[in-house]
């Protein structure tokens, strides 16, 4: 497997999001995922201080693999089945979690991933990794 590079977070992040006309810090040492830490979320009437958002697009050839193993499940292996697999591994082996993920931006060419704490992008990013690099999650 790819070794996924070391979460290592800015000791000016909230400095970078200050400086930033938009509030966004984008980081692609995850590639083909890219983690997006945003300000100024709300959800419904809640003021979101940090948003941690995982995205990428599955139809690259490092997702010929898993995409595989996914449309075996019988499940397309766009933006939205893989959405639906990735919630599904977070429910078994990380549901104390699961009710913190929000993937209502997820399109067909994209799957979006969005929560409000560092440690669960954290590992919603190693599961993720770990599912695009052919480990068992």
């Amino acid at each position: 497997m790819t070794p996924m590079p070391e979460w290592r977070m800015p000791d000016d992040l909230h400095a970078q999001l200050a400086e930033d006309e938009d509030g966004i810090w984008e980081d692609d040492r995850w590639s083909p995922v890219r983690l997006t830490v945003m300000t100024g979320t709300t959800n419904g009437d809640r003021d979101i201080p940090l948003a941690w958002q995982l995205e990428f697009e599955p139809d690259e050839d490092v997702f010929e693999a898993a995409n595989r193993q996914i449309t075996k499940l019988g499940i397309e292996p766009d933006g939205y089945g893989w959405a639906n697999v990735l919630a599904n591994v977070i429910a078994k082996y990380h549901p104390e979690v699961q009710e913190e993920l929000h993937f209502g931006d997820t399109e067909s060419a994209t799957c979006v991933v969005w929560m409000e704490q560092e440690a669960t992008c954290k590992t919603v990013l190693e599961v993720a990794w770990s599912m695009i690099h052919g480990s068992a999650a």
